[in-house]
């Protein structure tokens, strides 16, 4: 299993970035976790988006599904009778894009033949080709899971947005690789009050809890620094610490 990092920002995009989206492919499988600003040029890098298995959107802040719109237009208006992309949304998910898609446009089914909708159940595995997602609902401004992604015996933890909690540990609980959120890390401003993200720290703590192999720090602040980053996380966790940045490739 391979973890691609399409974007790695919070909020905004910073030079040369996007927001968070991430590829994570296994042969012929490949599945993005969230779809941020920015992130569908990057993902094209990649893989085309015919061989696209699904989307799976965290939690519907825009920093993390945004770029659903720019798929919806480009596959209707772009491609001649284009294979509908499988999204799957946190509860509340189809009816949140409707009142979007309303605000958007006048045409009405708006994401109709260009995605197909569903929403996850916490618990309740997704069976995507060779790859098993796994939702574990954490504590953020608004509903937000994260998802542990399994390839045989190999585990990919994602936090999406959190705070530190005791969910978060069952989820990052003996992975290869978590790929947390690190929005308070390297400098960056809080501005969050009360906070409902984490920091470097925090992040480290959970994977050195959990027993990963390797922690990716990522969803900087735009003005954040990643070297800074990663050296708050190496005080709390001895393992293998990397910062996400567009392009970087890991096997899990």
């Amino acid at each position: 299993m391979r973890l691609t990092i399409l974007g790695s920002c919070a909020s905004q995009p910073g030079p040369g970035e996007a927001c968070s989206g991430y590829l994570v492919s296994s042969g012929d499988t490949h599945v993005m976790l969230d779809c941020g600003s920015g992130t569908l040029g990057p993902l094209q890098r990649h893989v085309a988006l015919e061989d696209l298995r699904a989307i799976v959107v965290s939690h519907l802040h825009p920093d993390h599904y945004l770029d659903l719109v720019a798929l919806r237009y480009g596959r209707t208006y772009g491609v001649a009778d284009a294979r509908p992309i499988d999204v799957y949304l946190p509860p509340g998910g189809i009816a949140h894009l409707d009142r979007l898609a309303s605000a958007l446009s006048s045409t009405t089914p708006f994401w109709e033949g260009a995605l197909a909708l569903h929403e996850y159940e916490p618990g309740v595995p997704l069976a995507l080709g060779t790859l098993t997602a796994r939702p574990h609902e954490v504590r953020h401004g608004i509903r937000s899971f994260g998802m542990r992604v399994e390839d045989g015996d190999r585990v990919l933890a994602y936090t999406s947005d959190t705070v530190p909690c005791e969910e978060i540990g069952a989820l990052a609980e003996g992975a290869h690789t978590l790929l947390a959120e690190a929005t308070l890390a390297g400098g960056a401003p809080r501005h969050h009050d009360p906070a409902t993200h984490l920091s470097a720290v925090d992040a480290a703590a959970v994977a050195a809890k959990a027993g990963v192999e390797r922690l990716v720090l990522s969803h900087f602040w735009y003005t954040a620094d990643r070297a800074l980053a990663v050296s708050e996380a190496a005080t709390s966790f001895g393992g293998d610490v990397q910062a996400a940045a567009s392009g970087r490739c890991f096997e899990v």
